[in-house]
């Protein structure tokens, strides 16, 4: 189990605040107590009341701005010694982040994982830009040899979830009336974009396969990838210098155009996830257009991403996870924005201008200790919206990897 794990099991009382759309934090709650650690949770809103039914439930129905000493009272009262959140760039989850470090109460955070399929990262302190993870620590570890059990996560669990969730949140607004949510979306406008989702792949799915066919027959070791991130994603709003994603793709064509040999492809990957919210392709085209480059520059959504980086030059993105995936293919790797892989013996250094004439390799041997670092400091075997094995084998009773919304708790008041 990783380190970070296990020293949130040395503690005594352990706080809740938001977690995953889902029913995650309920059945971690279920964990924790397996270990005879006291819970708390902290609800924001009425979706987070209706996935946890445990007791210990407090909501929080105050401003923003009247959080932080709120949160100062309720550690001391109810002397709370650990925080848990997923995500550690939300605002609330901020507030509380700097509240720990000024009160020396520990602070930990869930993300998605940092190597997938089949882990989760649970980090101390903050991930990526808010890391602490001291990578002169790996040089004593043996090459990584981690065999994860499968996690059947499934998609349409986070769908379900989702709606449940919005709808439950609107309905009961009126309960917890300071509350908006931190991507700035209403939950109309992420039911719009998650209807157009299907329809957008639906028209893109046969060119978008058409364009993998292609570079991999055609334009094979020619192009480089370039992998998109969710648009309102906190790892771009917090952990990198754009604005938004047009600015980073505005600033890669420009380089290329000016500095890559004419032989070289760009491709954009565009984020499955993010495909019902953002639609790039008339933004590349046009960018591209105007830099003079618009016969080497494509887009595609519903293509394969191991099989595009098997075929690529290299990558770059901003802060993906995707990075780690073209360093484990050993493609050079040029990153925009800060990551916690972001080291010499991982990434190209270089500026992008110099980046796309001289890309440089990854040290593979480098790779696979840091892999096994990062396994043994943040990666627990486990999926969101599947199977946790680091979980169940220390309940009574494995707890079901898809609840019915009647398990997953309901709505308190």
């Amino acid at each position: 189990m990783a380190a970070s794990m296990q020293h949130l099991l040395t503690h005594q009382h352990v706080v809740l605040l938001q977690g995953k759309m889902g029913s995650f934090f309920n059945r971690f709650a279920s964990f924790l107590q397996s270990q005879n650690i006291s819970v708390s949770k902290i609800n924001f809103n009425a979706g987070d009341a209706f996935f946890y039914k445990h007791e210990q439930v407090h909501n929080y129905t105050g401003t923003l701005i009247a959080f932080a000493p709120w949160l100062t009272q309720f550690i001391a009262e109810q002397q709370i010694d650990a925080v848990v959140c997923f995500g550690d760039c939300r605002p609330h989850h901020l507030q509380a982040a700097k509240l720990c470090e000024k009160l020396g109460v520990s602070f930990f955070v869930f993300e998605e994982g940092y190597l997938r399929p089949d882990y989760i990262t649970l980090q101390e302190h903050g991930i990526n830009g808010y890391s602490r993870l001291n990578t002169e620590d790996i040089k004593a570890l043996k090459k990584a040899n981690d065999k994860p059990l499968y996690t059947h996560n499934r998609f349409y669990r986070l769908c379900v979830a989702a709606i449940v969730y919005y709808v439950i949140t609107r309905a009961f607004k009126h309960r917890f009336p300071h509350y908006h949510h931190y991507r700035g979306m209403t939950a109309w406008q992420e039911a719009m974009a998650w209807l157009k989702a299907p329809w957008r792949k639906l028209l893109g799915y046969y060119p978008d396969k058409k364009l993998q066919r292609d570079l991999v027959n055609k334009a094979d070791g020619r192009y480089f990838l370039v992998s998109l991130q969710v648009h309102n994603d906190s790892q771009i709003t917090h952990h990198s210098p754009y604005l938004d994603i047009v600015q980073f793709i505005d600033e890669v064509i420009n380089s290329f155009a000016s500095h890559a040999p004419q032989e070289q492809l760009l491709v954009f990957k565009h984020h499955p996830l993010d495909r019902g919210h953002r639609d790039y392709r008339a933004v590349v085209s046009n960018i591209a257009a105007r830099y003079k480059v618009a016969a080497r520059v494509f887009y595609g959504c519903d293509m394969h991403l191991p099989t595009l980086m098997k075929h690529s030059k290299g990558m770059v993105t901003i802060n993906s996870t995707t990075g780690l995936q073209s360093i484990y293919h050993q493609k050079p790797t040029k990153i925009m924005g800060r990551a916690i892989y972001d080291t010499e013996q991982l990434t190209d250094s270089q500026p992008l201008d110099k980046f796309w004439q001289t890309p440089q390799r990854p040290e593979n041997e480098f790779y696979l200790r840091f892999r096994e670092f990062l396994i043994e400091q943040t990666q627990l075997n486990g999926a969101f919206y599947g199977k946790s094995p680091w979980m169940y084998k220390y309940l009574h009773t494995n707890a079901p990897s898809s609840p019915s919304l009647e398990e997953q708790g309901s709505l308190k008041p």
